[in-house]
């Protein structure tokens, strides 16, 4: 019904597995002719980067393939496609983001290819899903402008930012009757 519809279904395999609600249906929202989206709906829980997410994603439903007799279809490729266009087909902006096409918004994020994380990459695609991570981003544009650069946040003062995140936890954490000398447990 969904597929039917035109609807779009975000997966955030991530939390859906930490949270213990069963196996992302990354495969059967294929199966069913949904290209999927991917989201991270609990960075406390589940980290909070693209990286980690399409990482989790491949290896998951791979995993599940195989445990099924079946032959892993799922590729780098298709994983990259959820996190990019196809986000951006879900949210109506397909024609504006999700890809490098001339006469789009310059929305790009450049990696630290040099680093032996990923280097050297002999498939691009599949270095980037299954081996990159946050400290390898080098350089982001958003709508053509610089917003990082040599890894650091551009415009952006941190220890303002770090002290505003403490004192925002210190008086939730009060709020609610959560300590936060070690003894809590998430």
């Amino acid at each position: 019904m969904l597929a039917d519809a035109g609807c779009s279904v975000s997966i955030s395999p991530d939390v859906e597995l930490k949270m213990g609600f069963g196996w992302p249906e990354t495969g059967r929202m294929l199966a069913a002719g949904i290209r999927p989206t991917l989201s991270i709906d609990d960075c406390p829980t589940a980290g909070g980067d693209m990286f980690s997410t399409m990482r989790t994603t491949l290896s998951v439903q791979r995993g599940l393939d195989t445990a099924q007799g079946r032959s892993p279809a799922l590729t780098s490729r298709d994983v990259l496609e959820f996190a990019t266009i196809d986000g951006a087909r879900a949210l109506g902006l397909g024609d504006r983001i999700g890809s490098i096409t001339p006469g789009k918004q310059a929305d790009l994020v450049l990696l630290r290819a040099d680093d032996l994380t990923l280097f050297p990459a002999n498939h691009p695609v599949g270095a980037l899903v299954s081996a990159a991570h946050p400290g390898l981003v080098d350089t982001v544009l958003v709508a053509g402008r610089v917003v990082k650069r040599g890894g650091a946040l551009v415009g952006v003062d941190l220890d303002h930012l770090r002290e505003r995140a403490l004192s925002s936890r210190a008086r939730i954490a009060t709020d609610a009757g959560v300590a936060l000398d070690g003894t809590w447990i998430p």
